[in-house]
């Protein structure tokens, strides 16, 4: 689907899943690249920026995570970038470029608008997307480090590793679009004026702001990974403790019983009168011992 929208005297085209028939429509109308045009049809698995004749063609990789707490998506958007217009190609819906449009279309009406290429308003939108993101995240990871202190440390294991994995993920995607945005620095600036170029530096500084966000709260998700371990690892420690000292503890009792169970001719007590109560009065108090001196040793 096609979907042509202008602002400030600039057009931004949309294909949404285009077809072929809509690319070879857009070649002949905008006279785009066939090269470029074949690249739209399907994803591209890498993230890259490409100078050609009048346009600069980039693609980039959108990091998308559905609040399930574990499943995570990449969004890709192809941007065809000229001095007046913006051909966008995506494969599904991007909240981002949704809420774009949006904006766009009350400032249109308003007639209030920034002065600039409409790329730059679009990152930013998606910027402030990939920004909620992370805001989320942050609840999340505060979210783990409550029940961590409140003795979930074995359910935490299984949220810790899908926090780990999306903050992964989010930075391997994210950390090749400043590759991207330096050539759009360099390059831009030559081909579409040196506004082009610092709204380029200002873009940079977007991302280098994310990633710093990026990197903290994978510093914070280790840190909170080891703390868990380490509370867990305790409980694990002391319950081993616990079930070793009730195996002192048996194990003379369980003597006690084989020894007088014996079938001997000769037994010492057995056969006297009370023999079972003074058998039981020697287990008590060989345990009452035991726990006393464990008690002592400040083992339990």
């Amino acid at each position: 689907m096609i979907t042509t929208r202008s602002f400030m005297d600039q057009t931004w085209i949309d294909l949404n899943s285009p077809t072929k028939e809509e690319i070879d429509s857009l070649v002949l109308t905008q006279n785009i690249n066939p090269i470029i045009a074949k690249d739209l049809i399907t994803p591209t698995p890498s993230q890259y920026a490409q100078d050609k004749d009048e346009i600069i063609y980039v693609v980039l990789h959108i990091p998308a995570f559905k609040h399930s707490h574990s499943v995570s998506s990449l969004q890709e958007v192809d941007f065809i970038i000229s001095k007046d217009s913006l051909i966008t190609t995506r494969y599904d819906s991007i909240d981002a470029l949704h809420y774009f449009a949006k904006q766009i279309e009350v400032s249109e009406i308003l007639n209030k608008g920034e002065n600039s290429n409409i790329f730059f308003g679009m990152m930013k939108e998606i910027y402030k997307s990939m920004a909620d993101e992370l805001a989320y995240t942050e609840d999340w990871m505060k979210q783990i480090e409550d029940k961590i202190f409140e003795g979930q440390e074995r359910k935490m294991v299984f949220a810790i590793s899908s926090v780990s994995r999306n903050l992964l993920n989010f930075r391997r995607i994210v950390g090749s679009h400043g590759n991207v945005f330096e050539f759009l620095r360099d390059t831009g600036a030559k081909k579409f004026g040196q506004d082009f170029g610092e709204q380029a530096k200002i873009l940079l500084e977007e991302w280098r702001q994310i990633m710093r966000i990026i990197n903290n709260q994978i510093d914070l998700i280790t840190e909170l990974r080891e703390t868990n371990n380490s509370m867990l690892s305790t409980k694990q420690n002391e319950i081993m403790k616990i079930f070793t000292i009730l195996a002192f503890v048996t194990f003379p009792l369980a003597l006690i019983a084989s020894i007088f169970g014996m079938n001997t001719s000769s037994m010492p007590i057995v056969g006297n009168h009370n023999d079972f109560w003074i058998i039981m009065g020697i287990m008590f108090v060989t345990s009452v011992v035991m726990f006393s001196y464990f008690r002592y040793k400040k083992w339990i």
